[in-house]
């Protein structure tokens, strides 16, 4: 089932996976682990746009978001998420993707780096292209 891109439909999308049975929890986070953008297309009905610019996000950027995701629905945790809306959603007014709370990595000489995966929140908001 595909989900609208919107805040109702990547709640659903987000309880949907946290609520999966141990094994298919584990299928869905090594999608998107490795392979985000696939991820969204089959779990979002992206309108065009919004499947172009997936494809122009960059690739580190990109697997910064996917693992940090991934991460908390591996804990069955939900992504806060915040996306406007907006009259228009054809416009080409310019969008910000703002993310608070990406992964911090500490390393202790004579230790293994320990992971910090601190609380995640993702928010869309537009900009009038003037």
């Amino acid at each position: 089932m595909k989900y609208t891109f919107d805040n109702s439909g990547v709640s659903q999308k987000q309880a949907s996976v946290v609520g999966l049975p141990d094994a298919e929890l584990g299928a869905e986070v090594t999608f998107i682990r490795t392979d985000f953008k696939g991820w969204m297309r089959e779990s979002f009905d992206l309108l065009p746009h919004q499947d172009q610019q997936l494809d122009i996000m960059p690739a580190d950027f990109t697997f910064r978001l996917a693992n940090a995701i991934a991460d908390h629905f591996e804990k069955r945790t939900m992504v806060q998420f915040n996306k406007e809306t907006r009259a228009n959603e054809n416009s080409d007014d310019l969008k910000e993707l703002i993310l608070f709370g990406l992964d911090e990595i500490t390393f202790t000489l004579t230790s293994t780096p320990s992971v910090l995966v601190p609380e995640l929140a993702i928010f869309i908001r537009y900009k009038q292209n003037l």
